[in-house]
């Protein structure tokens, strides 16, 4: 991966580099308001729906730290909890920093339960999930936005091939805090999705707003999956997960060898120009969490965080910007050259 200086200083680079940036946004670069991102109409004389709610998707508390976050305005940020967290107070007091950190900047988290890292195919009981996610909800009352289990579908998760279980986490917390909002799945949009979203359904109680997580449409330029699964739910959905990968660690479902794969820089800003258009297909997409903001890549952080496998930040390693960063900025209506500095400090952050 090449690295570049936070902005090009002269110019002539300047504005080239601006000018590859407005190509890549051109179909988002008319109305734009600050602080939001406008919809574009999906026809002639159509009328523009309701303001999309642009998040980020990121577990490291850096990213509040970093000056270009909060300039951009963000207002919605997703973290990724193991479900069981409450019974290792080590773990639950750096999620608790990452919440507080949200909290200070009047940033509205949404919380993903998961699978507990050392036993990840393990799947709670109703009675287990219960307690602990109730005890969770209970230490952080102002959080009201949960996801019951992340990436449900997915072939390695073990709510997989238990989409009554997943119904009952779901249900669980509707009942526990009928005030929040909470996805009733969270799912990949991969070909077992309808099938496992129609099981879900038999046994989910009055569904009313979901998660999706649409690599797939945004990586063939498509629009399928997201369609499909708008026509089988009612209500909203949310992207929670979604962005352009730069760098990733592939291994097959069961395989035990994995293939190292990178895409250019600007592959990854074209992804994000075209989640963002995915985005526009429907008035009932009301949030995108674009995963990630920057992996630091620390030996401490990847202990942390079992390793390092993915990137698809909108941030290098050393804190410049990468391309997609500037498709996002125009997104919710800033200038990127307008953007603040910022430098790496000697524990690995943006400052």
């Amino acid at each position: 991966m090449t690295r570049s200086r936070l902005f090009p200083t002269s110019r002539s680079h300047r504005r080239r580099a601006l000018a590859g940036a407005a190509a890549l946004v051109a179909a988002f670069a008319c109305g734009l308001p600050a602080g939001g991102l406008a919809r574009a109409p999906a026809a002639a004389g159509a009328h523009a729906g309701p303001r999309l709610a642009l998040g980020i998707s990121d577990n490291s508390t850096a990213l509040f730290g970093d000056p270009r976050f909060r300039w951009l305005g963000v207002h919605v940020a997703r973290l990724v909890v193991p479900w069981d967290i409450v019974r290792r107070p080590r773990e639950l007091a750096w999620y608790s920093a990452w919440l507080q950190a949200a909290r200070a900047q009047r940033v509205r988290p949404l919380v993903a339960f998961n699978a507990d890292p050392s036993h990840p195919r393990r799947l709670p009981g109703l009675a287990a999930y219960t307690g602990a996610a109730e005890s969770f909800m209970n230490l952080f009352p102002w959080v009201l936005d949960y996801t019951p289990w992340n990436e449900e579908n997915h072939p390695l998760q073990p709510t997989a091939n238990d989409p009554r279980r997943a119904a009952e986490y779901f249900n669980v917390l509707s009942s526990y805090c009928p005030s929040c909002s909470i996805t009733a799945a969270d799912v990949l949009d991969i070909p077992n999705m309808a099938t496992w979203v129609r099981s879900f359904l038999r046994f989910a109680h009055r569904p009313r707003l979901w998660g999706l997580h649409s690599y797939v449409d945004v990586g063939l330029g498509s629009h399928e999956r997201t369609s499909l699964l708008l026509r089988m739910v009612r209500g909203q959905v949310w992207f929670t997960e979604a962005g352009g990968v730069v760098w990733r660690w592939e291994r097959p479902y069961h395989s035990h060898r994995a293939t190292y794969i990178v895409h250019p820089e600007t592959h990854a800003a074209l992804l994000a120009r075209r989640l963002l258009s995915l985005a526009a297909i429907s008035p009932r997409v009301t949030r995108v969490y674009y995963y990630q903001w920057r992996v630091p890549h620390t030996l401490r952080w990847a202990r942390a965080h079992g390793g390092l496998s993915w990137d698809s930040g909108l941030l290098r390693p050393d804190c410049s910007v990468r391309p997609a960063f500037f498709v996002i900025a125009q997104a919710v209506g800033r200038r990127a050259i307008r953007a603040p500095r910022a430098r790496r400090d000697r524990a690995g952050n943006c400052i």
